[in-house]
């Protein structure tokens, strides 16, 4: 089923398959295609410096690229927060035919640009970036607490570092 106004993709490599749905009204192309162009060394950095093992199982992510309006819905039913957030992660840990489903990460992209612009960076670091976060966050990562905050920051240091992206809480 073609849903209208939504652009559906697959992205693959040898360990995870990530499904996308993107708001064609939304998102400009452009700064999709560079997010695909540079998912391979990012998944590629997180399989490597993240200490989750899920044995040789394929990792499903899907991904939703949408808008201030869907997140907040999202965050507000959620979270109970009723506000625009950049991105949610939603763990899942459920097995498919396909191989391990690890949940889903939703993107906001007015909210993105306006934090991009904000803090004088492209959109396409910042949404490596978020992805990034949110994939942690899908491997039990969090920054409930301060320890917890600081080993996930780091990781996230870390790799952005190994794909030439500066450090986002500097």
């Amino acid at each position: 089923m073609n849903i209208p106004d939504v652009d559906y993709r697959i992205w693959k490599n040898d360990i995870f398959i990530i499904e996308s749905n993107i708001s064609a009204s939304l998102w400009h192309n452009d700064i999709i295609n560079v997010f695909h162009k540079n998912l391979c060394n990012v998944l590629s950095e997180i399989d490597k410096k993240s200490d989750v093992n899920f044995s040789n199982s394929k990792r499903l992510i899907s991904l939703f690229f949408s808008g201030d309006k869907k997140i907040i819905e999202l965050n507000k039913t959620f979270r109970k927060i009723d506000s625009a957030t950049n991105v949610l992660s939603f763990p899942s840990y459920s097995k498919t035919e396909k191989g391990l489903f690890l949940g889903d990460i939703i993107f906001s992209v007015e909210t993105i640009s306006r934090e991009a612009k904000r803090d004088n960076k492209s959109i396409n670091s910042h949404l490596i970036h978020l992805f990034l976060h949110g994939v942690l966050h899908l491997l039990g990562y969090d920054h409930e607490t301060e320890e917890e905050a600081q080993k996930m920051e780091n990781l996230e240091i870390d790799i952005l570092r190994n794909l030439q992206i500066d450090n986002p809480y500097a």
